[in-house]
């Protein structure tokens, strides 16, 4: 699957241009030593020290744009076969070598947004891309602070519903002008599922969801509640697609979209996964169709 996602990524953010952009520097791998023998160890000394022989003084003079997006595209997908600790370490490491240069932290620092936080991305992570804002945002980046309020505010924006925290409690509205809250929904999980009515995205993952049949098997069993919440405010419109909604699913609506307002969930496209367990803990945030379902498919064998 990771080669797969890497493959994916790569024709996600490479250019198609019909000339090879000049300089045509290749990026500089690094070899792990040979007395690192366990695999585990050998990942993370190689996310550590993947920028080794990289010149960020050099970032777009000496590289072609393809060395420099290649480079940074493998070293995001190492930083998936390390501990989160790690990976936070490799990029703190990674933009302090970059702050040499302004125009190259900025170069890296855009790339991350596309490669990490872009909904059409297959290795969107907003753990990793809170790494880099936390770095964009402190005093050891070499942005001015006008530069940096976007960035605090798209920290404080992805900082909330991180996988592993407390997912924001919110009421909502159901078809019949009832409210509950988020906290008041009882099963070992609940799948918090951001749509909007007629959208194309959305009616493609419901479909690929509802193929399993997963979903239906974890409600009957009493496992799991789904949450389908429309966040925008054309409730006629919502109401003419209600019917395409299984009955079993909560559907509802936010009054006065108080969730968009206040940012209390990062809604950057629809549809927005969330999987929460039973203390409203995010397991998943925002997670790619096949990854769902992949942990669906586990919580019925397990």
């Amino acid at each position: 699957m990771k080669r797969y996602l890497f493959a994916l990524l790569c024709a996600f953010i490479l250019p198609h241009e019909g000339v090879m952009a000049q300089p045509t520097g290749n990026f500089p791998h690094v070899a792990i030593p040979s007395y690192i023998a366990v695999e585990s160890a050998a990942a993370e000394w190689l996310a550590l020290h993947w920028w080794d022989a990289y010149d960020f003084s050099q970032t777009q003079k000496r590289y072609a744009p393809e060395a420099n997006k290649m480079g940074f595209i493998g070293f995001i997908h190492q930083l998936y076969a390390t501990s989160p600790e790690c990976a936070e370490k490799s990029i703190e490491e990674m933009m302090r070598r970059a702050s040499s240069d302004v125009e190259g932290y900025w170069y890296f620092l855009e790339m991350a947004e596309v490669v990490l936080y872009d909904a059409s991305s297959p290795m969107r992570n907003d753990l990793l891309w809170e790494m880099f804002l936390n770095h964009a945002t402190s005093s050891r980046s070499p942005l001015d602070e006008d530069s940096k309020v976007r960035y605090q505010s798209l920290l404080q924006l992805v900082s909330r519903n991180q996988e592993g925290s407390l997912a924001t409690d919110f009421t909502y509205t159901l078809p019949n002008g009832k409210q509950g809250r988020l906290y008041d929904i009882r099963a070992p999980f609940t799948l918090l599922w951001f749509y909007n009515p007629g959208c194309s995205e959305c009616a493609r993952a419901k479909a690929q969801i509802e193929a399993t049949g997963y979903l239906e098997i974890l409600h009957e069993r009493g496992i799991i509640e789904v949450l389908a919440l429309y966040p925008d405010g054309d409730v006629a419109e919502w109401r003419k697609w209600l019917h395409e909604n299984p009955k079993w699913w909560i559907s509802a609506y936010d009054k006065g979209k108080t969730i968009d307002r206040n940012g209390l969930y990062d809604l950057k496209a629809i549809p927005t996964f969330y999987l929460l367990n039973g203390e409203k803990r995010v397991m998943m945030k925002d997670p790619v169709i096949d990854d769902l379902i992949g942990v669906l498919r586990n919580i019925i064998e397990n």
